[in-house]
């Protein structure tokens, strides 16, 4: 093939090439079309500011609602300003109730005193005029709200009410197969409360003490020297220690010889619900002695007297 040929093909090649890589004149891109002001775009920006408004409007006129609703509140309301909160302890006396609430300035302690001397529906007392205060043991220690100057009668109520609600059915029934009545068992209670502020068990023991001492017979001596320090700790309430009144409630409550048999003519304090269980559900022991050493805490029973001074010269205190 000669040079001329060659360069016929070549020529042939580039015109093919040249058809591929350059578009036809009428193939060609035609050029963008000039830009023109869109209404579209001003109508989107109004209708954003609008919603934009609305929403603003509706944050400003809902904002309580909204706000409640997203973070909702868990504020407690403010207590009352003539609303007070009193705890009594367990085993506090009638005595010392009044003079907290005075204190607290619920009611006077004299008007609180002639309300728990004053009968209550429901509660039975068969010996009232031997009593220090009729209810006493029946004012429910807890933690009460009371209104500032509150009559005293309502005040007593709450107490009741309270006491209703924590003797249960099966408490009574417990005390009824022991022999007891209610009204008995919570001065036995009140008193286990004094002798014994301690655990549950241990309290049980000291119950059993109580009740083996009465089980045979009502006219033993209960021998507890707490319940002539509930007169004493309210000699002033009483006239004094040397007053026909003290003199004459000493033969009711003091449970030492010559003084009264058996159980004293009412309860001593208020207990609580872990003297009163004791109470209704004594150990099972011949315990017929118990006592502390000087700190308190450590508890010796005996089912001799021979047992007891021994236990006495252990404790370090005879």
């Amino acid at each position: 093939m000669d040079n001329n040929e060659n360069l016929d093909k070549y020529k042939k090649y580039l015109n093919e090439e040249e058809e591929v890589i350059i578009p036809k004149e009428e193939e060609k891109i035609a050029p963008p079309p000039s830009k023109k002001k869109s209404k579209v775009v001003p109508v989107v920006i109004v209708a954003l500011i609008v919603l934009f408004c609305g929403a603003f409007a509706g944050a400003f006129l809902f904002k309580d609602e909204i706000k409640n609703v997203i973070t909702p509140t868990t504020t407690v309301p403010p207590k009352p300003t003539n609303v007070v909160t009193v705890t009594f302890p367990e085993g506090y006396t009638v005595y010392q109730m009044g003079m907290l609430l005075q204190e607290k300035g619920v009611c006077s302690k004299d008007d609180f005193y002639h309300a728990a001397n004053s009968p209550v529906d429901g509660i039975e007392i068969a010996n009232p005029e031997e009593r220090a205060f009729l209810l006493e043991g029946y004012l429910f220690p807890d933690t009460y709200e009371f209104y500032l100057n509150e009559d005293p009668k309502s005040v007593i109520g709450r107490f009741i009410d309270n006491y209703n609600q924590k003797i249960t059915p099966e408490i009574k029934q417990k005390a009824a197969a022991l022999g007891y009545t209610m009204d008995e068992m919570l001065t036995l209670a009140s008193i286990i409360q004094k002798e014994c502020d301690f655990g549950i068990e241990e309290c049980k023991n000291v119950s059993s003490v109580f009740h083996n001492r009465l089980k045979n017979s009502r006219e033993t001596y209960l021998g507890s020297d707490v319940t002539y320090f509930y007169l004493k700790n309210m000699a002033d309430y009483l006239g004094g220690s040397d007053s026909e009144k003290f003199d004459f409630l000493l033969t009711k409550y003091y449970t030492y010889n010559k003084y009264r048999k058996g159980l004293p003519a009412g309860a001593i304090c208020n207990p609580g619900i872990k003297a009163i269980t004791a109470a209704v559900e004594p150990a099972d022991t011949d315990y017929y002695y118990f006592l502390t050493d000087e700190t308190a805490t450590e508890f010796y029973y005996a089912e001799t007297y021979s047992q007891h001074l021994a236990n006495g010269k252990k404790a370090g205190i005879m």
